[in-house]
């Protein structure tokens, strides 16, 4: 139970979505071993692991939920066996993140009647974040704000480079919000979609600019009055929902829940929405997209060459190696710029900067029905 000011807010949950298709990080991610389900180098932990972690000193683990696709919920409970089943929300489509919270909402509404009793506070499952106690003070003012002041809240992260690969929050700064821990907080002005690097450049060093964390936070009633302003067809299939699941009726809740479009919560809520703020996080933060943000956690050597596993590297610079396989060296002579990541079945080599290429072999193994790759 959190009490501030005049709210008091009885229940509240952490909802980690743990969703992929494991095509960033292949060959070391899979379909079923999607990149959250991997270890950080470094790390004793998954990243989702990780993540239960840093909220376990702001929610109950009975409250804890980890929101999945059927074909992860094995490989979740065989990786993380501490996970109550029941704890696990499976989805029954791949709806994207608008229908994954639509999903949470619904099953929220069957056993918590009043809504305006619960908050939520959402995270993705594949993030690095520290440390851990300004995670939990800047977690801890954007929960007031979304109680006390009746918003949608995200966390934005202070750009300490031009990044294309992010959305970026712009705040009005001529809103400020109140905050029990000092940490800074606005009133959103404008949601930006991934800019051009010229765009990035120049946010990067405009303070009203924020990267988008693409953490929420928000009182159940709130969520569920600005979504029946702005999308009132998927507000309609919560509605639909609730009797169905209350009655146990699965089946019809799927094909209910089947009539959503596969889109963000981002470009479904949060762009549309005027209720919205944002809080300054106080943590460093990393969302690993790609095998380039994963190589920032790999030492380096004096040609820049990052590097972990077997592996001899000869008049090469600025490579990414990483060798998981017990039974391969990878030797590498006379390159620059690559990225080569070895398991004891595949062997992926490419650019460092075409990394998006990625997903494109792996359709091209769907196609060709390798399902073991």
């Amino acid at each position: 139970m959190f009490q501030n000011g005049e709210t008091l807010v009885k229940h509240r949950y952490a909802a980690i979505m743990a969703g992929g298709s494991g095509e960033r990080f292949w060959p070391l991610s899979r379909h079923k071993i999607p990149k959250q389900l991997l270890k950080l180098p470094g790390e004793d932990r998954t990243m989702l692991s990780e993540t239960m972690h840093r909220v376990s000193g702001l929610v109950d683990k009975d409250r804890t939920l980890i929101l999945t696709p059927e074909h992860l919920t094995k490989a979740i409970q065989n990786s993380h066996p501490e996970v109550p089943y029941e704890n696990i929300l499976v989805e029954p489509l791949k709806r994207n993140t608008a229908g994954c919270l639509c999903w949470l909402a619904a099953n929220l509404l069957v056993t918590e009647p009043d809504p305006e009793d619960v908050t939520l506070i959402i995270l993705a499952a594949d993030h690095r974040i520290s440390p851990l106690a300004e995670f939990h003070r800047t977690v801890q003012d954007a929960i007031a704000i979304a109680e006390n002041d009746g918003v949608l809240v995200t966390v934005g992260i202070r750009p300490n480079r031009p990044e294309t690969g992010y959305g970026y929050i712009e705040a009005d700064l001529q809103v400020p919000l109140a905050t029990e821990k000092s940490t800074s907080a606005f009133r959103v002005k404008k949601f930006h979609e991934k800019p051009s690097l010229d765009l990035a450049t120049q946010y990067s060093v405009d303070n009203r600019f924020y990267w988008n964390s693409g953490m929420f936070f928000w009182r159940l009633d709130i969520f569920l009055s600005e979504l029946q302003r702005v999308a009132p067809s998927h507000y309609d299939v919560i509605d639909r929902l609730v009797p169905l699941l209350r009655d146990g009726d699965r089946l019809d809740a799927e094909r209910v829940f089947a009539e959503l479009p596969d889109i963000s919560i981002d470009y479904l809520l949060m762009e549309r929405a005027t209720n919205v703020a944002v809080v300054e996080a106080s943590f460093d933060w990393d969302d690993v997209g790609s095998w380039e943000a994963f190589a920032r956690y790999i030492p380096s050597d004096i040609r820049g060459n990052a590097t972990l596993g077997d592996s001899v590297l000869v008049q090469t610079a600025d490579c990414v190696v990483h060798n998981k396989s017990e039974n391969l060296t990878v030797c590498l002579s006379g390159v620059y710029g690559l990225l080569v990541v070895a398991t004891d079945d595949a062997i992926l080599i490419c650019n460092k900067g075409d990394t998006k290429s990625i997903r494109d072999i792996v359709e091209r193994l769907k196609d060709s029905n390798s399902e073991k790759l």
